[in-house]
């Protein structure tokens, strides 16, 4: 584990935790965001009829149209003083989504990946290539920073140029290979092509930013003698490492003392 203090709290103690925190961003978010506070107003709702986790459903809901009505920067709860990176989605099905993070936030981010990283039996020996984009995409830099945190050596080496990629794994050391599931099952396969298959030091794959299946994984883990392992997050919310697989490979874990997940009927929308 990276975190044992979090990582082992009891299922009380995680919903304390969670009520807590949740108290208080409601009330920053009432104090800083005025869509946010213009919906709890039209609801009749006060930062102080939130309580804790039992209240959640009262709050109103956001939408990702919000965020492109209000972009690139309106609904920040905090001034762009205090913002140290943005990232950006690809804005392919309408304009991108902007994201602005604070100091903390990014140390929060780097955490979740730090946590993540750790639970798939990575340390401070392993060496780590990172072969998302780096950019305004959030996957090459947020699984840089947190790679970074456990005290890895990172090979940022980004995407493209297969053959390079397959060369710095070899010449390199890599130990953790990050990058999309069906660039990996490409990686695969050029390896078998080239026959260097057995110059690798590869143990484990962390593979997202895009569906994958388990037949994918079957096919990842056999082309490079590695385990595959699943990651999810939204820019919405942070970005990779809201939720992730560890080594047992039966689904993914969600950090609960940052996030809390909602299961939502689409019809009635009720939580």
């Amino acid at each position: 584990m990276w975190n044992e203090k979090i990582e082992r709290l009891s299922r009380e103690e995680i919903r304390k935790l969670q009520s807590e925190r949740l108290v208080a961003q409601v009330k920053r978010m009432y104090e800083k965001v005025d869509l946010f506070r213009q919906r709890m107003d039209e609801k009749g709702l006060k930062p102080s009829d939130i309580r804790g986790v039992d209240d959640l459903p009262k709050l109103p809901f956001s939408y990702k149209s919000d965020l492109r009505d209000f972009y690139p920067y309106g609904l920040f709860a905090e001034p762009m003083s205090n913002i140290v990176r943005v990232h950006a989605s690809s804005g392919t099905t309408g304009k991108q989504i902007v994201v602005g993070y604070t100091k903390n936030d990014l140390d929060m981010w780097s955490e979740c990946i730090a946590r993540m990283l750790t639970e798939i039996g990575a340390d401070k020996n392993s060496f780590i290539q990172v072969s998302y984009g780096y950019g305004l995409f959030t996957g090459g830099l947020g699984a840089h920073d947190g790679a970074s945190k456990i005290g890895a050596t990172v090979i940022p080496i980004s995407t493209g140029n297969t053959k390079r990629q397959i060369q710095t794994m070899i010449d390199f050391g890599t130990t953790v290979l990050c990058c999309t599931p069906s660039y990996a099952l490409y990686l695969g396969e050029e390896i078998e092509a080239m026959g260097v298959k057995d110059k690798l030091k590869l143990k484990a794959g962390i593979f997202g930013a895009e569906p994958w299946t388990e037949d994918m994984r079957k096919a990842i883990e056999d082309k490079l003698n590695i385990k595959a392992y699943d990651i999810y997050g939204l820019s919405e919310i942070m970005g990779p490492g809201v939720a992730c697989e560890c080594k047992e490979q039966a689904g993914m874990h969600v950090w609960e003392d940052m996030f809390i997940p909602e299961i939502i009927d689409p019809d009635t929308c009720e939580v």
